[in-house]
């Protein structure tokens, strides 16, 4: 048999050929059934793209992984397929964003890019981060010590408040100084430790605290404006009486500046997934936890809700730490203004409805978050999926509420966090401890998650005591007992006395 091609680019078996034949065009016809298939994109690592992009914009290469480690950009993959409603557009390791600076329509241009482009390929992301980074250090007028990069570091943050451009230069600056060995995308990516003042390291998120109050005692304070169309600084005669759960699909930095200084959107709370929560702080208004943020397009639950974003992505497990903060917070939230604890109440974006196919004013989607996320009916005017693979039942467990059973399966499955196993039985969520790790099916998805289930202990009583029982009332010395006058009847003298020895014996050891 032998391969040939034919005009439309395939190759197929022509049995007919004889050996004597193939030996003789086989070579040939290879390559032309070659040349028809469309060429694979050159493998690239990560260390190589960051060793090219420096080279290419003349920037330290040890900056541009540490800007990276920052934005925890290093995970991102090389090809992406970004969503053009996405509340926050990020490109490559840098995550390059609509903040204070344009970084990602300022990237798009050096590269004579489009933003769409970035976003979909990281590695030229990552050149155009570096040639902004280069056009910021030119503005700046660094120096070959690394110290002179401060200003323009502060710059690329995008933040609009001093506060957070400064804490955003020291991480920086610390993850330079002390160097390491990081995970990447395709594997570790090293820097060595490189020796800057100690004055430029330090951490300084913990000022955020008290840099200004928040409503939320544990969040610290993003403050921005209601003007440029992010929000309404009233709630238009509403009430807060739902909480809606978003994702980023980005960084923490990434995130807090696009939300901080992108016109059309807004949300009240971000939570991070190392737990840091900050609350973003109309300027003027009092109080922000009541302002109209733009989050879920649909201005009707806009009104009637409150905003919280988790740094993370729909598609990727989140963190214990994201959980254990938005609890916290939700209930909070849910206590303040009398939020019932149900599903109908506390709710994903990809639950709200699409104004732009049924009424603004619709109930919910009720459905799985499979099943509302296919839905065009609902994910708000821009069709949103997230929070996306979000623990429902032991989300709603922890906030002492009740998940819906849809949120589940018939079958148990492992919580993220392996601790537990979840199921929907006769309408009713399940949730069950784990002594162990549950594992997870190897093969069918809809068999059971196993465990070794935690068996609930019940405190062994004690006897009542009775009020009018005779007692025992001994005083132990080195020379002997004494039973104290009218203590005991004379028929517990034999049990009085065996308990004295025994406690003469400890007390001689």
């Amino acid at each position: 048999m032998a391969e040939r091609a034919d005009p439309g680019g395939a190759c197929y078996v022509d049995s007919g050929m004889s050996r004597v034949r193939i030996a003789a065009v086989a070579a040939l016809l290879l390559a032309a059934c070659r040349t028809t298939e469309a060429p694979s994109p050159a493998p690239s690592s990560l260390a190589t793209a960051f060793a090219t992009s420096a080279e290419t914009a003349r920037v330290p290469r040890d900056l541009l992984v540490a800007i990276a480690k920052v934005e925890d950009g290093l995970a991102v993959p090389r090809v992406r397929v970004p969503n053009e409603d996405d509340a926050i557009p990020t490109a490559g390791p840098l995550q390059l964003r609509h903040g204070a600076l344009n970084s990602l329509e300022r990237g798009a241009v050096l590269l004579k890019a489009t933003e769409e482009e970035l976003r979909s390929d990281s590695d030229r992301a990552l050149t155009a981060g570096a040639l902004v980074l280069a056009e910021l250090g030119a503005k700046h007028g660094v120096t070959a010590d690394l110290a002179s990069w401060a200003p323009a570091l502060a710059e690329l943050s995008g933040f609009a408040d001093e506060s957070h451009r400064e804490v955003y230069v020291h991480e920086v600056f610390a993850t330079l100084a002390g160097g390491g060995t990081f995970e990447g995308r395709d594997g570790p990516i090293t820097i060595d430790a490189h020796d800057l003042p100690p004055s430029l390291t330090i951490d300084l998120r913990s000022t955020l605290r008290f840099a200004a109050t928040a409503q939320y005692p544990a969040a610290e304070v993003i403050e921005f404006s209601c003007t440029n169309n992010k929000c309404n600084p009233t709630r238009n005669g509403q009430k807060a009486e739902m909480v809606i759960i978003h994702d980023t699909e980005g960084g923490w930095n990434a995130s807090v500046a696009t939300l901080q200084n992108d016109p059309g959107k807004s949300v009240q709370y971000i939570v991070g997934t190392d737990g840091r929560v900050a609350q973003f702080m109309a300027k003027g208004v009092p109080d922000a936890e009541n302002i109209t943020a733009y989050h879920c397009g649909n201005r009707n639950y806009n009104e009637r809700s409150v905003g919280i974003e988790h740094v993370g992505y729909a598609t990727k497990p989140y963190t214990e730490a994201n959980y254990a903060a938005s609890v916290k917070l939700t209930d909070y939230l849910a206590t303040k203004y009398s939020i019932p604890r149900d599903r109908e109440h506390i709710i994903g974006h990809d639950q709200v409805p699409n104004l732009n196919r049924i009424p603004s004013t619709s109930p919910p989607c009720p459905d799985s978050p499979a099943e509302c996320a296919a839905n065009r009916n609902y994910g708000g005017a821009s069709k949103h999926v997230d929070p996306g693979v979000w623990e429902w039942p032991t989300f709603m467990a922890r906030l002492q509420g009740k998940a819906k059973c849809n949120d589940a399966t018939d079958s148990w499955k492992c919580s993220t966090s392996t601790t537990s196993r979840f199921q929907c039985t006769n309408d009713t969520i399940e949730i069950e401890e784990c002594s162990d790790a549950c594992n997870p099916p190897t093969t069918d998805a809809g068999a059971d998650g196993v465990c070794q289930v935690k068996v609930a202990t019940t405190p062994t009583p004690t006897a009542p005591v009775d009020a009018g029982a005779p007692s025992l009332n001994l005083a132990v010395s080195d020379e002997g007992c004494a039973l104290a006058p009218g203590a005991s009847p004379s028929s517990l003298l034999p049990v009085a006395a065996a308990i004295c020895l025994v406690r003469r014996r400890r007390r001689r050891r």
